[in-house]
């Protein structure tokens, strides 16, 4: 019962944090022009939804990846819808936000090292698809140079 809570309550955070890293910017805070107009770019082909799922992607990744950043271009994709759209892009950011959470808190008594597994894929799989040479959506994460 204790865990159903505290679950509840990080859930809780979680969804507030990303409020906040969507839509908690105050009237100055734009981002830059050039952010703004890479992330319309970026978005052209995607609905709200996809374009949410990659955003969810790379704020979790930052939360697991070791050095991983998100670059200005995945922090104006809020920026770019408006309504019932962002609402979409809100929502589905959030989920896969949570899902990532849900990797960087993994704990397997039968096997610890799965943990660690899930999280280097997860990790890769990120840098794949929206890291510097993206294959979904690029340039939505800095990766540590190696």
């Amino acid at each position: 019962m204790r865990g159903i809570a505290l679950q509840r309550g990080y859930l809780s955070l979680s969804a507030a944090l990303l409020a906040i890293a969507i839509g908690g910017r105050s009237a100055g805070a734009e981002p830059p022009d050039k952010a703004l107009a890479a992330a319309r770019a970026a978005v052209s082909k995607l609905t709200p939804r996809d374009a949410g799922a990659r955003y969810g992607q790379a704020l979790g990744a930052i939360e697991v990846c070791i050095g991983t950043k998100m670059t200005e271009k995945a922090s104006a994709l809020g920026s770019v819808y408006e309504g019932a759209d962002l609402e979409a892009f809100k929502t589905q950011s959030a989920k896969i936000y949570d899902a990532w959470i849900k990797v960087k808190h993994c704990v397997r008594q039968d096997d610890p090292n799965q943990c660690k597994v899930i999280m280097d894929e997860s990790c890769t799989a990120a840098i794949a698809e929206i890291g510097p040479s993206g294959t979904a959506m690029p340039g939505l994460l800095e990766v540590p140079q190696r």
